[in-house]
């Protein structure tokens, strides 16, 4: 960024920046998953943003969890770091890094933000113990709490500089990076990770040495899906306290948030018909139930005042 605050411009050849973006769409719907669908409600300006922020925190979650050693996977986050240095600095070492820095430029981003993401994905390239929910708390902050700050800069709010809207966006992240440790459970155990914290697990009596185990059945499996329970309740919590974020931006922005959250709570819910048993088989949703739950937040939220 320049010293007046300001992205510097951008010097692209004609059609460059539009085939950044092209490229940037490509790849989200190659990999977003449950965000697909939800990112189609925005207006083209602000689905382009959102496609080339996703695109950078979808790279360097990449790298934190691919292959090599923690010191290998760090020095890659170390130069992918540089890269969003020089793309800030107006110098994007291609099409990916040209869309994130007109993103930045056209939506106002913060680029400290983008740089958390960083932080908070370099996290898991070094031995992670989660021992309380303030721990929880911290960790979800970083791999998505700041994601939804970002994506609140591209949304707007109705009031600009609402100060309601960090707080509720950072919790809308929490709900939903809860919701997918729970999902991911016993793939994140099979890989000697644990997002729970250690608190949790003592408090019902689970150990992180059988969290990938199948179920055990009648009393002998209750410990697990009390503990399951209540971290569906946490989450389930968070989504509640989050609701007041939707009304608060633009209306042409809403159904993307409001769609996101009722995908994740499609996916709670999911857990709670399987008795929690998230280690038998990943839990999904079909696509029908995806677009209907999609089409009802679109609906909801664009109706409302």
């Amino acid at each position: 960024m320049s010293d007046s605050g300001r992205a510097p411009a951008l010097a692209t050849v004609p059609g460059e920046l539009r085939a950044a973006h092209r490229h940037a769409a490509r790849s989200v719907r190659r990999v977003a998953g449950n965000f697909y669908y939800p990112f189609l409600l925005l207006p083209p300006s602000k689905r382009r943003a959102v496609y080339a922020v996703y695109g950078f925190c979808r790279r360097a979650d990449d790298i934190a969890d691919g292959p090599g050693t923690a010191a290998e996977r760090r020095a890659q986050l170390d130069a992918y770091r540089q890269q969003l240095t020089q793309a800030l600095a107006g110098r994007p070492a291609g099409l990916g890094w040209l869309a994130l820095a007109d993103a930045v430029r056209s939506s106002r981003l913060t680029p400290a933000h983008l740089h958390t993401v960083i932080d908070g994905c370099a996290a898991d390239c070094a031995p992670l113990r989660i021992a309380t929910g303030a721990d929880l708390e911290r960790y979800c902050y970083g791999v998505a709490g700041v994601v939804g700050l970002l994506s609140c800069e591209i949304f707007q709010s109705v009031r600009p500089g609402d100060p309601a809207v960090p707080a509720l966006a950072v919790r809308l992240g929490f709900a939903m990076q809860l919701t997918n440790v729970l999902r991911d459970l016993r793939e994140d155990a099979q890989r000697g990770r644990c997002y729970l914290p250690d608190e949790d697990l003592g408090r019902f009596g689970c150990c992180r040495s059988t969290l990938a185990d199948p179920p055990q059945p009648g009393p002998a499996g209750d410990p697990m899906r009390r503990l399951m329970r209540f971290e569906v309740d946490r989450a389930r919590e968070a989504f509640d306290a989050a609701r007041p974020l939707i009304p608060r931006l633009h209306r042409d922005a809403r159904g993307c948030p409001a769609a996101l959250a009722a995908v994740y709570r499609r996916l709670l819910a999911a857990i709670e018909r399987r008795g929690y048993d998230v280690q038998s088989k990943r839990v999904r949703l079909r696509g029908g139930a995806k677009a209907r739950a999609v089409a009802g937040a679109w609906l909801g939220a664009s109706l409302r005042p």
